[in-house]
């Protein structure tokens, strides 16, 4: 058994998290911490995964996914409201429709790779 851990009083939580902010400077940023949050829940479903790896593909509107993914376009639009939110995905306006495309270059360091 490790002998590694003991339970530590409030004053040695304190200087753990003092030394946490100094190595993450972002827990000392709401904004960075919400949009880094925001992020995470954009990957965080089975299905914004699909959606992820539809996109990767290429450039898709709403109708699209719903057909791919055969789901109900209300389910659809919500997972792409907190993916767009994340900076997972970005979209665009071509005529009366959305076009949603995966941002790669956000995605390159978390996603794995598809096969070729």
């Amino acid at each position: 058994m490790e002998a590694g851990w003991s339970l530590k009083s409030n004053e040695e939580m304190f200087g753990v998290r003092k030394e946490a902010e100094k190595q993450f400077p972002m827990m000392l940023n709401n904004d960075e911490l919400e949009g880094s949050a925001a992020f995470f829940k954009g990957l965080a479903d089975e299905t914004r995964l699909k959606i992820i790896s539809l996109l990767w593909l290429e450039d898709l509107c709403m109708c699209g996914i719903v057909a791919a993914l055969e789901g109900a376009s209300s389910t659809i639009s919500h997972h792409l409201k907190i993916m767009e939110k994340g900076g997972v995905i970005e979209s665009r306006r071509e005529g009366k429709f959305t076009i949603y495309r995966v941002n790669k270059l956000k995605l390159t360091p978390v996603f794995p790779l598809p096969n070729k």
